[in-house]
């Protein structure tokens, strides 16, 4: 299982990935594009708590294909396959 952080450590809004027992920075991401995956993964997670039928389908599809597209496009080659966890610690 791979272990992923996103944002929270230095200025540059890279991630940071734990491997071989360390934590290993991998820098670059636009830290606009982070806040908004942070914000879309904030509004899926409430998006699941709606009780009117077919609500919460309709808020996540697009978001959930958005932040998929996001995520690939910075971690695609980190998530390789294998399980992982994605935590996301953003200042708000």
């Amino acid at each position: 299982m791979k272990m992923i952080v996103l944002g929270g450590f230095g200025s540059d809004a890279g991630y940071w990935s734990f491997e071989n027992g360390r934590w290993v920075h991998h820098g670059g991401w636009e830290i606009n594009q982070l806040a908004d995956v942070s914000r879309s993964l904030s509004i899926l997670g409430e998006a699941a708590r709606l009780k009117t039928p077919g609500l919460a389908d309709s808020v996540s599809k697009e978001l959930s294909v958005s932040v998929e597209k996001a995520l690939t496009a910075h971690l695609g080659k980190q998530l390789g396959g294998e399980a992982s966890v994605v935590i996301v610690n953003v200042a708000h």
